[in-house]
Parts: structure tokens; sequence; C-alpha cells
């Protein structure tokens, strides 16, 4: 099999985990990365010894990969991915997928015209408990499900917005604690309920650094599923400390319970619990599993078959964060 080229783009936090799981990869091969700041992709360039580049267009006129990370700013998403697509390549784009949702449309049309691999990063769902919670639902033991509450009980600081000029904005960064941290926890809502959403309730409000930002940090929605199961959201950037999501998935016959750690109860039985595996370090509540969820999308190209994350499966996340916008009276986000 001929080795497949990897660009990165983008080279700033998020792109590390990016560059850790590219090392492991069998038949790939990292050959360029892009960044607008030089000295950033300089940098990357000579610790890998490949090129750099500041011009993503160039980039791609070159020839110099298969496929490409975008580890870039929202607002990026959709125009890099079209782009990269275009030229023949394999995206492997971070969240979100877009902004909007109807630009998540024309990269879900770009990707089926292209015959090209193009995923999302939302590596949650290749966590352990994820896994667990999925094959759990799926199986059916637990019988229908009725519903769930989520919360994400996150901080962000002055410091974390002033770091990047994008953050913090609308049109860059397209909204707040909905698009850009929750978003996961809205994607596993959705993947464990495994039906489409039908209605959105919700309120966003800015409480903490409104002299700072125009999105919001605060965020709460009631979401009804076509299968009448109906899930209670709640994701804040205001609290003191970073704590891992809680979720709470209610079934005809128990419960499932993620926090520090997964429990299962079913009446009559013994309760089971599972201790949850977390990485170590400043943002251990994240989780932590960028390596598996690219190592699957690098198999997916090697095996010619649909990535788990593709556009297909990406877009109703999309769909549902404009959602939650237009529901809160918030009309840039999403598309008339």
């Amino acid at each position: 099999m001929n080795m497949i080229r990897i660009a990165v783009v983008g080279c700033g936090n998020i792109s590390a985990r990016h560059f850790s799981a590219i090392e492991q990869l069998e038949n790939s091969e990292l050959t360029a990365v892009c960044d607008i700041q030089q000295d950033r992709a300089e940098k990357r360039a000579a610790q890998f010894g490949v090129r750099a580049y500041t011009d993503f267009y160039q980039m791609l006129s070159d020839g110099v990969c298969d496929a490409v990370h975008l580890c870039t700013p929202h607002y990026l998403h959709t125009d890099q991915s079209i782009a990269a697509l275009q030229a023949g390549c394999h995206v492997f784009c971070e969240k979100p997928m877009a902004i909007r949702y109807k630009d998540a449309l024309d990269v879900l049309a770009a990707a089926e015209k292209s015959g090209r691999q193009y995923g999302v990063c939302f590596q949650n769902r290749y966590n352990e408990s994820s896994v667990c919670i999925k094959e759990l639902l799926r199986e059916g033991k637990l019988g229908k499900i009725l519903g769930a509450r989520a919360v994400v009980p996150w901080d962000r600081d002055e410091e974390y917005y002033l770091a990047d000029s994008w953050r913090g904005k609308i049109a860059t960064e397209g909204g707040g604690v909905v698009i850009n941290q929750a978003i996961h926890t809205l994607d596993l809502l959705r993947w464990f309920m495994d039906s489409p959403v039908v209605d959105v309730k919700a309120n966003i409000s800015t409480k903490r650094l409104a002299d700072v930002v125009e999105t919001e940090d605060t965020a709460d929605a009631l979401i009804t599923f076509a299968n009448g199961a109906r899930a209670v959201f709640f994701a804040t950037l205001c609290q003191a400390g970073n704590d891992p999501i809680e979720m709470v998935i209610h079934c005809e016959k128990g419960k499932i319970e993620l926090g520090e750690q997964l429990k299962v109860s079913i009446p009559g039985e013994e309760v089971q619990t599972r201790k949850i595996a977390r990485p170590s370090g400043q943002k251990s509540y994240w989780g932590s599993c960028h390596q598996a969820i690219i190592h699957d999308f690098y198999e997916s190209i090697k095996a010619n078959r649909p990535f788990a994350v593709g556009a297909s499966e990406a877009l109703p996340t999309a769909e549902l964060t404009d959602w939650i916008y237009r529901a809160a009276g918030r009309k840039f986000n999403f598309a008339l």
C-alpha cells in the first residue's frame, strides 16, 4: 500500500494531539504543516522535518499531501474542507463541521462528490465509557430509551479568550459554549438517543465575561427526539473549575449514569459500576481519544469503508447546534 501523505493545517493547541496520533500511524507520514503564523509553522516543520506553509491554497496546489487535518478556527472549516476535498484530499476536521448548518450541507455535498473520506473529530464517541453505553443501549436489555440529562460544568476565563483573537467572536467562533465546548456532549446525546431531533426549546446567556466576549457562556435546552425521548441539557463556562461531563440516560427497565464512574442500575439486579479511565493533566476532563478516532479514520481510508463520523453522521449535530441558537433567539448562526 502506498504511503498516505498528511498535512496538518493550524499549529495551535489542539494540533499537538493530531501530531501525536499521526506519529503512531502505519503506512502514513506527515509531509507538511501550515499556519498563517510563520513562526508556528516553521517550528513544527523543524520538529518533524517537513515542509512549512503559510498559504493553505498554495500547499494544496503543490500536491504535497493526500490527507489534510484541519485544526483551524471554526470560521475556516467550510472553505478549507471544500477546497481540500476538491483538490483530491481526504479531510479530517476538528469540530464544528461548520459554523452554519447550510455550510455543513455544502461540506456534505463536496465530500460526496469528491469520493474522498471526510471526518469530524468527535473523539468522545471513542471513549471507553461512550462505547460501553452505546453497546448497552443497542443490546436492548434496558428497554426503550425514555430520555436523558446532560451537564457540562466547565471554566473558561478571560485569558483563554484573549489568547486567540478568533475566540469569543460571533463571526469567527460562531457561538460559545454550545458550538465549541458542549458540542461533543450534544453529539453524544444524539448518538445515544439514535433518533432525529424534532423539537428544541433553549436559552443562552453570557453571565461571566460579557465585557470580553460576544458569545454565550451558559446554555440550557429541552431536546425532543422522534422516538419520544427527551433530553435536558445544561452547559456553562462559569464554574470555578473543570469537571467531567455528567450524563444520565433513563430507560424503561433501568438507567445509565456517567460521571466519575459509569453506573448501570436495573431494578432487582446488583448495580454495576465501572471506573472511567481518564488521562492525567490539565485537561483530563476532555477524554483522550484523538488517537483512536484518527487511527479509525485512516483505517477507513485503507479499507475503503465509510468512516464512522463522516459528513452524513456529523451533519445532524451541526443542525442541532443551529437549532439551539434559533430556539434561543440568536439568528446569526443559522440560515433562513
